[in-house]
């Protein structure tokens, strides 16, 4: 039975998780050993982004949002989305090429990114957030610390595992100029070697990707933190996550843009 985790074992599971970055042997689910709430969940991962940053030397740039829909949050049983942070070499701005052999088990999910122009207040709410934020075409690549991982693991081990951040792409072109009705109709198209494999809508992301943003504001706003310039978040997915294989990807969101990514 997994036993409820003591103060120390949250540097020692970041650690772990962190080391999966050097030896590239993927660890056992963290879920089969310990019993966390979402709050020591999240422990564990500021532990892990804080040794990050520290020891591994990478700057923190901004959060991804998972299980911005109600059919992923009932998945893992969970009533709300969760968070995750973005560092400087998760972010690709451009059409970008990844080698598949440099990534664990990585699914694909096309999200729209916003970057900060400003920084947004404490708890910003919808409004604030279009203002300051330009928006673009994204694909996120979560990738997992944890071997054979999806559908498989459980909320406090994603939420450990930052959320399951592998990488973001992000066009380097975006509008700030959408209203929130405007962007509530934005339609995504997903190609694959030139091929349809997927459309969706941006109603799937908590009923408008602005929203899913406002509620990772709002999460912060109860650890005193807030979103500052420069920084981008990853708002939720259009589509369900599909394994991302070799080939040629494009996610077209319409009068938003689009964004290449080669996968080699």
């Amino acid at each position: 039975m997994a036993e409820q985790i003591k103060e120390v074992d949250k540097e020692e599971l970041a650690g772990r998780l962190l080391a999966v970055y050097e030896t590239r042997e993927p660890i056992d689910f963290i879920s089969r050993q310990y019993a966390l709430t979402a709050e020591q969940a999240y422990e564990v991962q500021e532990a892990f982004a804080s040794a990050r940053e520290g020891r591994a030397g990478k700057e923190r740039k901004g959060h991804k949002i998972s299980m911005t829909s109600p059919a992923t949050q009932a998945l893992f049983g969970a009533t709300e989305p969760a968070y995750g942070t973005l560092f400087e070499d998760t972010i690709h701005t451009g059409d970008t090429e990844l080698e598949l052999a440099s990534m664990m088990s990585p699914l694909l999910e096309p999200e729209i990114i916003f970057v900060l122009k400003e920084d947004l207040s404490i708890g910003a709410e919808e409004e604030e957030i279009l203002e300051k934020s330009v928006l673009s075409a994204g694909i996120e690549v979560p990738d997992s610390r944890f071997a054979d991982w999806f559908p498989k693991f459980q909320l406090m081990d994603l939420i450990c595992d930052n959320g399951v951040t592998g990488k973001v792409v992000v066009s380097d072109k975006g509008r700030d100029d959408l209203t929130l009705a405007e962007v509530e109709q934005i339609k995504l198209t997903l190609m694959h070697d030139g091929k349809e494999v997927g459309t969706g809508f941006a109603t799937e992301v908590m009923g408008n990707p602005v929203t899913s943003v406002a509620w990772l504001t709002q999460k912060l706003a109860d650890k005193d933190k807030s979103l500052k310039k420069g920084m981008a978040i990853s708002s939720g997915t259009f589509l369900s996550p599909i394994p991302l294989g070799k080939g040629s990807y494009e996610a077209d969101f319409g009068q938003l843009g689009k964004v290449k990514l080669q996968v080699n």
